[in-house]
Order: structure tokens, then sequence, then C-alpha cells
């Protein structure tokens, strides 16, 4: 039992680390000079992996398609949180 509780702690590191990157990510897309920083690169490297299959789903979607902003890294913001809610209930 405790082997899944060290697992589970790391898992939520992991996460926060990983929702903190696509928050830092979806600020600096507002930013036109950072878009193209370093910091920037290295961000969209760790985080699209994860939003590129999700943005794929919602451009099938008529009504995500018309949008003027990409509902992509908000959707995985919201399924890391409910992950990480999930891991909470079980520590």
């Amino acid at each position: 039992m405790i082997v899944f509780e060290i697992m589970a702690r790391v898992l939520l590191i992991v996460l926060s680390l990983f929702e903190t990157c696509l928050v830092v990510r979806a600020i600096l897309s507002w930013i036109p000079s950072a878009r193209t920083s370093r910091v920037a690169q290295f961000l969209n490297t760790i985080t699209e992996p994860v939003v590129h299959p999700v943005r794929k789903l919602l451009f099938k979607m008529d009504w995500a398609r018309r949008l003027p902003i990409d509902l992509s890294v908000l959707i995985v913001f919201i399924i890391i949180t409910i992950l990480e809610r999930f891991l909470y209930y079980f520590i």
C-alpha cells in the first residue's frame, strides 16, 4: 500500500508541474514577442504531445473550429485536474 501512495504522490507532482507548464504556455501565447522565445519553444515541446490529440478531436467538431481561441489547452488542464482529484481521493 505504501508503494501505491508513493507512486501517487510522484504522479501528483508530475501532473502539477505539467499544469504549470500549460498555464505558462497559455500566458506566453498571448504575448507576441514571447512566442518565439526558448522558454515558449521548450514548453511547446513538452506540452504539445498531450495537447495535439485533444486539438485534433476538437477540430472535428464544427463549433470548435469556429471559435477564435484554442480550447485544447483548457480541456487538457481540466482532465489533469480531474486526475489529480481522483488521486487525492485514494491517498
